[in-house]
């Protein structure tokens, strides 16, 4: 029996160092021998900088939306009419009221919170001197 076990373990061992397999280092480049030089054409990498350059120009001028009109905004000259102009300066006088109006309001609204702060103030010095301390 206890051979048989043995040789089961024996039999084990054999077959994990089978499998495991070593890791070897890559192959490292002889430094003796020398790397071959690449040489390098400075008026072609200019050349194709200058293309990529205009290529990127044309892309942003392709992104750029081109001018449509627009209906609601007016781009042209303002038209000079009698009936116009007045209509102008009444919108203009309509809007200096209301501005007046606006001032006015956010005037008595101020009055009026100072007003009701005042009515909800705690009075508790009030309650507190009110108060005797041996009744």
């Amino acid at each position: 029996m206890q051979i048989s076990s043995v040789f089961r373990y024996v039999l084990v061992l054999v077959f994990a160092c089978s499998i495991t397999a070593e890791a070897k280092p890559k192959h490292k480049r002889d430094k003796e021998k020398p790397s071959p030089e690449k040489k390098i054409d400075r008026d072609k990498v200019k050349e194709r900088l200058k293309a990529a350059a205009e290529k990127r120009k044309k892309q942003r001028n392709a992104k750029k939306p081109k001018e449509a009109p627009d209906f609601g905004k007016w781009r042209g000259k303002r038209i000079q009419s009698e009936e116009l102009n007045e209509l102008r300066e009444k919108m203009r006088e309509l809007s200096k009221e209301l501005h007046e109006l606006r001032k006015k309001h956010a005037e008595e609204m101020k009055r009026r919170m100072a007003e009701i702060k005042k009515e909800f103030a705690n009075k508790r010095d009030k309650v507190i001197d009110g108060n005797n301390p041996g009744e």
